[in-house]
């Protein structure tokens, strides 16, 4: 049998006769973090939940054949070090651990005081109740004393938030290890509805060299629970957990704090006195997450601030939802232009030739990086001043990289910066610009501490090994950017970054992410248009996991034996199968017009399990409807169709999500068109098709449009950056060669518009399967015949929205955009 691959962790502490912290709280924590913990007891105690009656230390000799057992057969990856009796025996260990493991991350919480008040540790020279700590945190990594604890090490009164930092400020310069100061007990931030912890950083292996030697203050807004007996000995042996499973120590002691939040709000009472915390598992939810502050310049006197951090739940108070923003530097609490979600492939590129190309292209969110000194009147800064032209000229989202006075002054889209960078932009001179700002991040530590900034997106990286850059941090891998996603993917968009190409887009894609950036993997490439199409193109049908309401963890965690009952029969075919039925689930599908095809495709896709549903229509039902519109009936006349459905589809299907918008043209519309893996057009009118069309041409969305009048149905599926020879529906049907051809005008049967909807969902489902059989066609339906004909698409050169871009000519893409509307209500949408 394969041997566990869970890290081993060893706990060095004391014996909690009441299960609440100690050992047994230790242990507890290890194994619900994906540890196997170990245990070397080092002091026995008689305790409850209200007080400590005796403590009785191991013998020197008890103490080695513990540590010895376990060295030869279970050596440690971190070591929590918590409860020691004496000097004499502080001194052993620490002897002991120099000769044996010097060099796996230890750390120590200098436990001296009972959460009761009872002293437990005492010095067998003095009496008193402190041990002299600076022998073992030589060895140490982080050392984590409460305020009454660090009173007794810095021999500090410490009785304001001041003493607390000087305290801790003289400790951390006598000691060659971090310094985490829990302030959870301080009666200052009790008051202030705050849990507030003083961290101090010595030399930080893999971090930004702005982390180095710097003080930052950690603060969560307080859980509302008495029972928190052995919160200090569950934080320490979290952070050792986080530290085995080959976290840095910032991002360790992050997840540690949203274990603590989370173990807090679990806790419960069992005794008379405070219970224990309960065992949550990792805690990934934002609103779990601590503020991270610079501590120079940390808010004492406005905790307001503090808790107006996007992350946290809202603010309770009014001084909290006017305070100034969490962002320093004068960012307003309003933050950075808003995008949406879904960016889609996002290229990094060096030169301005290569960026003109993929806008041509089809591509609509792309960066400008160049290495550089940008002069006045450079090619440099000539290069800049073009890439933001041919921004405006393609409608797209160009980002310049580091540049930002330049950027500001020639009016770009945005700003791209590095976590090195932030300390010398004005942030505050590129909001008053209006520019959207995208900041780069290495990990929990540096992502909270951009999103205090409130940016219009967040850059998770580096991913894989990259050449393209030399990194102080490790690369992240896929399992972290599945925790960041899942963390951070409902507040803003992510993307990943690093070394991502067409070889392990799929894998990316699964995480969760919502965007990727991509270097080397277009910039490389023999044609870098086509590497970005095809990348495009696999990327394609990506639902959002935090629009699509899908966790992360849920989209991993396979099909349920419910799933497997309902959806039963198609996966027994061979291209459905549990990983399609788990694709459909990640996707999201917008559907225009909820008529006589609408209605069936809404209906027919969620019952097949796709997990997110736009549905987009300004109509209301009418009588006339009810023949050829099965979903509604007499009772619905006068009620908005998006209303309806959102109402039956819900109740019936409940996996999935539904989304509504009973406006065509405006940009929530547009916004949630963006997010859509595939869109389907059941519209009845030859203007909507077209500026819809158009928008998917802009946005790079494959469309599969379908329409029936009289007893003559077309459906023809598009995506011309994939298949440019077939071009696209204004190719098939140019704006100004067509009539009305509404049912109302020309008539139509019930199950003619039913077949026709059916065709258009198995073209739906096969796309989002992977499988684009219709792709490129034209299919015909005779409804007297029942006769099915075929033809291949065919690109028109002089189509001005999928071969040629000009200005004039976009502003159809501009109008949807923006909620100009050129139909009526009843003409917008009047569906089949």
């Amino acid at each position: 049998m394969a041997a566990d691959k869970r890290p081993i962790v060893w706990s060095i502490a004391g014996s909690d006769s009441g299960g609440g912290a100690g050992i047994q709280a230790d242990l507890a924590t290890l194994s619900n973090l994906g540890c196997h913990g170990c245990s070397v007891i080092t002091t026995l105690t008689a305790q409850s939940s209200v007080a400590v009656t005796l403590t009785e230390a191991v013998s020197e000799e008890m103490l080695l054949a513990q540590l010895n057992a376990l060295l030869g057969d279970l050596p440690p990856k971190a070591i929590k070090i918590g409860l020691l009796a004496n000097q004499a025996q502080l001194q052993q260990l620490c002897d002991w651990l120099a000769r044996h493991l010097p060099d796996v991350p230890l750390v120590v919480d200098p436990v001296m005081v009972a959460s009761c008040g009872d002293a437990l540790s005492k010095s067998t020279a003095t009496g008193a109740a402190r041990l002299d700590y600076r022998p073992l945190a030589a060895l140490s990594t982080v050392l984590t004393p409460n305020i009454h604890e660090l009173a007794l090490l810095s021999r500090s009164d410490i009785h304001d938030f001041s003493s607390w930092q000087d305290a801790a400020t003289c400790l951390a310069n006598e000691l060659p290890c971090h310094l985490l100061a829990k302030g959870g007990d301080f009666e200052a931030g009790i008051a202030r509805g705050l849990a507030e912890d003083l961290l101090l950083f010595k030399d930080l292996p893999h971090s930004s060299g702005l982390h180095q030697r710097q003080g930052f203050v950690l603060a969560s807004p307080r859980q509302a629970s008495s029972n928190n007996h052995g919160s200090g000995c569950t934080l320490s042996s979290a952070i050792a957990a986080f530290l085995a499973h080959d976290w840095i120590l910032p991002d360790a002691l992050i997840l540690a704090k949203a274990y603590i939040n989370g173990a807090l709000a679990q806790s419960y009472r069992v005794g008379t006195g405070p219970g224990p915390l309960g065992r949550p598992g990792a805690c990934l939810a934002a609103e779990l997450m601590p503020v991270i502050w610079p501590l120079e310049d940390y808010p004492w006197a406005n905790p307001a601030q503090v808790l107006g951090a996007p992350w946290l739940a809202a603010p309770t108070s009014a001084d909290a939802v006017s305070a100034k923003g969490v962002g320093a530097k004068g960012v307003s609490a309003e933050g950075f232009k808003t995008l949406p979600h879904n960016l889609g492939i996002y290229p990094v590129v060096a030169n301005v030739e290569l960026l003109e190309a993929l806008l041509k292209g089809g591509c609509r969110t792309i960066q400008l990086r160049l290495k550089q000194e940008v002069q006045p009147g450079s090619s440099a800064e000539q290069a800049i001043i073009r890439a933001i032209a041919l921004g405006r000229q393609y409608q797209a989202r160009v980002f310049i990289n580091d540049h930002w006075k330049q950027a500001i002054a020639h009016g770009a889209f945005g700003v791209h910066l590095g976590q090195e960078d932030l300390s010398q932009a004005s942030l505050e001179a590129i909001q008053g610009a209006g520019m959207a700002l995208g900041l780069s991040s290495h990990g929990y530590f540096e992502a909270l501490l951009a999103l205090r900034h409130r940016p219009s997106y967040l850059a998770l990286g580096h991913i894989f090994a990259t050449k393209t850059k030399v990194m102080p941090s490790l690369p992240q891998g896929l399992a972290r950017l599945g925790a960041y996603s899942e963390t951070f993917g409902s507040l803003l968009p992510t993307v990943a970054i690093g070394g991502i190409d067409e070889h392990n887009l799929d894998a990316v894609k699964h995480t969760g992410v919502a965007n990727v950036a991509v270097v080397r993997a277009i910039t490389e490439a023999a044609e870098p248009v086509t590497a970005f199409r095809r990348l495009t193109q696999s990327w394609l049908g990506r639902a959002a996991t935090i629009a699509s309401g899908i966790s992360y963890a849920q989209q991993n965690a396979g099909l349920s034996d419910r799933d497997f009952i309902r959806y039963g029969s198609q996966l027994l075919l061979p291209r459905v199968s549990e990983a399609g039925q788990l694709a459909l689930r990640a996707k999201t599908v917008a559907i225009v017009g909820l008529g006589g095809l609408g209605h069936h495709l809404a209906r027919s896709l969620a019952a097949a399990g796709v997990g997110r549903l736009i549905l987009i229509d300004p109509d209301i039902v009418e009588l006339g409807n009810l023949p050829r519109q099965l979903l509604y009936n007499e009772q619905d006349i006068d009620r908005l169709k998006v209303d309806v459905a959102k109402e039956k589809l819900g109740r019936d299907y409940p996996n999935c999500l539904i989304e509504i918008e009973p406006e065509l043209f405006g940009p929530k519309s547009a916004e949630l068109i963006r997010e859509a893996s595939l869109v389907l057009d059941a519209s009845d009118n030859f203007l909507c098709r077209h500026n819809l069309n158009q928008a998917c041409v802009m946005l790079g969305k494959e469309l599969i449009a379908a329409a029936i009048s009289a007893d003559s149905g077309l459906l023809c599926h598009t995506a011309p950056w994939l298949t440019p020879e077939a071009g696209c529906y204004e190719c098939l049907f140019p704006r100004d060669s067509t009539g009305s051809g509404r049912c109302r005008d020309m008539g139509v049967l019930g199950p003619a518009v039913q077949t026709l909807a059916a065709m258009q969902s198995l073209a739906a489902i096969n796309t989002l399967l992977g499988e684009r059989s219709t792709l490129g066609r034209l299919i015909s339906l005779d409804c007297r015949t029942l006769s099915v004909r075929e033809a291949a698409l065919c690109a028109d050169p002089a189509c001005l929205c999928c071969q040629t871009h000009t200005e004039a000519e976009l502003q159809t893409e501009a109008q949807f955009m923006t909620g100009r509307p050129e139909l009526s209500r009843e003409e917008n949408c009047d569906a089949n």
